[in-house]
């Protein structure tokens, strides 16, 4: 499913609600388990996986990641109104959803996060994954660092996105590695970094 269509997230005049937003700027503890919509799914991405989209509004074009071409990135969506639930991999240079699994995967996406209620009451959990070996023999050792890095990178802006819509969203950084890529598809090179919930906040 092609992504290209979302509206730019706005940041106001002089980015003066991206201040407002950096100060609300919170984890959010519980989710209701409502659903997110499709536009706001989009906008999301556009605004983690697309800096170029808001150079008009005096943003960076090009944010300092050491190399986000070994970054995957894969999204489990229990709750999204107009996407199918199952497990798709993001492809930011197509700007495409492409579905690899077809199921709800609440249920084990609560035990994969170690039991956590963020986990099953989101309405998508993103996944950020790395081929490790390929990239050891790329970069060195050092490069697992680095990895952390541009995923936390990659959360923090879905974080900003989230806030400045609404929606509620956390980083969890617990979880069973190696059962996550047999629940979800997920190749098995790929090894998970980071993950970002993204769901309706319970007030």
């Amino acid at each position: 499913m092609g992504c290209r269509d979302a509206a730019n997230l706005r940041w106001g005049e002089e980015l003066a609600e991206l201040e407002t937003t950096l100060l609300k700027r919170r984890s959010t503890r519980q989710f209701t388990g409502a659903d997110l919509t499709l536009p706001e799914l989009k906008q999301l991405l556009d605004f983690t996986y697309q800096p170029h989209h808001s150079i008009d509004q005096g943003l960076d074009r090009a944010p300092d990641y050491f190399d986000l071409t070994l970054i995957q990135t894969f999204i489990a969506i229990s709750g999204v109104e107009g996407l199918e639930e199952g497990c798709y991999y993001y492809a930011p240079n197509a700007q495409e959803l492409r579905q690899i699994r077809f199921k709800n995967f609440r249920r084990e996406l609560h035990r994969l996060c170690l039991g956590q209620d963020l986990g099953r009451d989101a309405g998508a959990v993103v996944f950020h994954t790395a081929d490790l070996r390929q990239a050891i023999a790329q970069y060195g050792d050092r490069v697992y660092r680095y990895l952390h890095m541009d995923a936390g990178h990659l959360g923090q802006r879905l974080n900003l996105a989230a806030i400045r819509l609404g929606l509620g969203v956390s980083g969890i950084g617990g979880f069973f590695d190696d059962e996550v890529n047999e629940v979800l598809g997920i190749p098995a090179d790929e090894a998970v970094l980071y993950i970002t919930t993204l769901g309706r906040p319970r007030r």
